[in-house]
């Protein structure tokens, strides 16, 4: 289905808004018209929608509906665009829940989109959800090593990896985040964040070593 340049400009638009600082008016001036547009659009569609970044994750969403028996769409980005500046409108205005729900509404289209599963992640650790953290952000760490486009690749790993080892010391699992911090260090080799961050896990584990009978 082709892309309907209205809305492409009406996201641009609501773009304008949101580094304006209008919040409001970048909600609902744009971004739910442009969902409910969207939605309008693809409503009489049959098949499972998807979104895709690049042609590897399109293939992929492919290659996993075939093994399924499934049959799916590729449709244009700018509706999964629209729930993801939606979801940062409604943090904005303090509406964690509505956040959650439009992203998880992005990360249904953009199942192998590694920012769309750190942030959703990152609101579920807020609101203490930590099994949905854990879950979502190991879903995360390789959808950016396999299918983050080159020039977001190290950023996303950055953040699914640090969110990671994050919540696995939030719910005390400190082996498995002192291994996340590792292996995270295996693959961007000059971060000094994982460095402090595994140091400080090493201190609390020693600690907790050291109160054990």
């Amino acid at each position: 289905m082709a892309p309907d340049p209205r809305l492409a400009d009406g996201l641009q638009e609501g773009l304008a808004a949101l580094r304006g600082g209008d919040a409001r008016l970048a909600l609902d001036g744009y971004f739910n018209k442009i969902i409910a547009a969207y939605e309008a659009r693809y409503r009489d569609i049959k098949e499972r929608l998807y979104c895709a970044r690049t042609q590897a994750e399109a293939s992929r969403y492919l290659k996993e509906a075939a093994a399924r028996q499934q049959s799916v769409r590729i449709v244009e980005a700018g509706l999964v665009q629209a729930y993801a500046y939606r979801a940062y409108e409604l943090m904005v205005l303090n509406d964690a829940a509505g956040a959650v729900e439009s992203l998880e509404r992005a990360r249904d289209l953009l199942p192998g989109n590694a920012a769309i599963l750190s942030r959703l992640a990152a609101l579920y650790k807020a609101q203490q959800k930590l099994p949905q953290a854990l879950e979502t952000y190991q879903a995360a760490v390789p959808a950016a090593s396999e299918l983050s486009p080159a020039d977001r690749r190290w950023g996303e790993l950055y953040d699914a990896y640090h969110g990671l080892g994050g919540v696995y010391a939030a719910m005390g699992r400190l082996d498995e985040a002192a291994a996340t911090y590792q292996q995270c260090l295996a693959v961007l080799p000059d971060d000094d964040d994982a460095k402090e961050e595994l140091a400080y896990i090493r201190q609390r584990q020693a600690k907790a070593q050291d109160r054990s009978p």
